[in-house]
């Protein structure tokens, strides 16, 4: 395998505001002194057990001075609660800030009534919020013209090829690959949901020529045994997830751990666990960026960044990853 590695967060903690965004960017500091060459950060609105990074843009201007090589991505911008416009100004101004390095992930988000209610919007409309928002903001990277005389300030026409989607469908997959963007699966069994939809995306990928970009996420948490992990991570993952991976149908009503552990592709247990895991699953060899979720919902930073050192200088070699040459004893 050939692949890019990289870690997501979604800035999970008890701690304060000010507390919890600075060991972020320390998180990234880390990643970035390990050899990861992406890191992404999760948006989340209003009161939510999912994470608490409103803001993933302004967060990551901070990462982007603190750092000098490390990709930063958004995974992803619910551009349907947004302004199109702003959002491509703000990625404009990151990415002059952190000298290219922005790769843009966008998203019509998950279809909570309340928080669209609170943005004045409709959940049942996301469809069509979505495709308004995303035509709007490929339009202004690239550089055409609004209104008269007016273009995006600053320019960023790069910033296209480096726009990233996460769509549910085998249709949106192909249709993203058709218009040139990345594609970002994290959800759904590997064997079953994240194959079609790479699978599909790749096919199309290769109809239409491009290069495919097809970040696949998954977890690793590590322990003294499997048994032990599943203990730990099961009280947070059963409080967050075990309801909407039942309603998708992609685990039973009665889901122990382990089913449910598997279902998200949470990888646990020692080093060799992980590396058997993950090697046990075909999505992960059609890669191109494996990305490792850093955090559970109770993971401390410290944990975090010990699980980064982990993956970095035992998982992801065995995988075939390889460090940049340049970052080599950096």
């Amino acid at each position: 395998m050939t692949f890019r590695l990289g870690f997501q967060t979604h800035l999970h903690g008890e701690q304060s505001a000010a507390d919890l965004y600075a060991g972020g960017i320390d998180l990234f500091q880390a990643a970035e002194e390990l050899g990861f060459e992406t890191g992404w950060v999760a948006q989340h609105h209003l009161s939510t057990n999912e994470g608490r990074l409103p803001s993933p843009l302004v967060f990551l201007a901070a990462v982007a001075q603190r750092t000098s090589r490390i990709r930063l991505g958004t995974a992803v911008v619910t551009i349907t609660l947004d302004e199109p416009l702003r959002v491509a100004e703000d990625a404009a101004v990151l990415d002059a800030l952190a000298s290219g390095r922005l790769e843009l992930g966008i998203g019509s988000g998950n279809p909570h009534p309340e928080q669209f209610a609170a943005f004045g919007r409709s959940a049942d409309d996301r469809r069509a919020l979505y495709a308004n928002a995303s035509d709007v903001l490929r339009r202004a990277l690239a550089g055409e013209e609004l209104a008269p005389g007016t273009r995006l300030q600053p320019p960023a026409p790069t910033l296209l090829e480096r726009i990233w989607e996460s769509p549910g469908s085998v249709e949106r997959e192909a249709q993203v690959a058709r218009d040139g963007h990345g594609v970002l699966i994290g959800i759904g069994p590997a064997a079953t949901v994240q194959l079609e939809l790479a699978q599909a995306y790749l096919a199309a990928a290769a109809e239409v020529g491009i290069a495919p970009r097809l970040a696949i996420v998954h977890s690793a948490f590590f322990g003294a045994s499997a048994e032990a992990v599943a203990d730990s991570l099961w009280p947070g993952v059963r409080d967050s997830s075990l309801s909407y991976y039942q309603r998708a149908g992609w685990v039973g009503e009665d889901a122990a751990p382990e089913e449910l552990l598997a279902a998200m592709n949470i990888h646990h247990g020692t080093v060799d666990d992980v590396i058997a895991s993950i090697g046990a699953a075909p999505v992960v060899e059609l890669a191109t960026d494996l990305v490792f979720a850093a955090q559970a919902h109770r993971t401390t930073f410290d944990e975090a960044i010990r699980g980064l050192e982990t993956i970095a200088r035992e998982v992801a070699p065995v995988l075939g990853w390889k460090r940049a040459a340049a970052e080599v004893g950096a």
